[in-house]
């Protein structure tokens, strides 16, 4: 389990992890996944996932290699398929995808995101940074 301790999270053994912070709003809440994307050169998702909480937002860990972050306007699952690779799949306020990217670019992170339309039929916007 990890822990809040000195700004960052603290492992206690083998249990999964939350933090209080902000939950995803109800009207979002029963909405499938519309935002997909990629964070190229990214740390281990733990690290990100604890990123976030320092940047304000309600994170757990929901297995033992994946992370959910989230704010009252956005839930995103954050996955390692490889050690090198970081993506990312959610539920984003359409309105505030924007916002999404510039929590991102606060983190000093690349980002690649694509939202979805609600029927999952067309990428309605696509938004990208990438540092060097």
């Amino acid at each position: 389990m990890l822990e809040r301790h000195d700004g960052g999270l603290k492992e206690h053994g083998d249990h999964f992890w939350r933090y209080p912070g902000p939950r995803l709003a109800d009207r979002l809440a029963v909405l499938d996944n519309n935002v997909y994307g990629r964070l190229p050169r990214a740390p281990r998702v733990k690290v990100l996932a604890e990123m976030f909480v320092r940047a304000g937002w309600r994170a757990r860990a929901t297995s033992w290699t994946d992370y959910e972050v989230e704010h009252e306007w956005a839930c995103i699952e954050l996955v390692e398929p490889s050690p090198d690779e970081r993506l990312f799949s959610g539920v984003v306020d359409p309105s505030r995808v924007d916002e999404l990217g510039a929590v991102f670019a606060d983190l000093g992170l690349s980002y690649s995101i694509e939202l979805w339309s609600e029927d999952q039929a067309s990428v309605l916007r696509e938004l990208s940074r990438h540092l060097r």
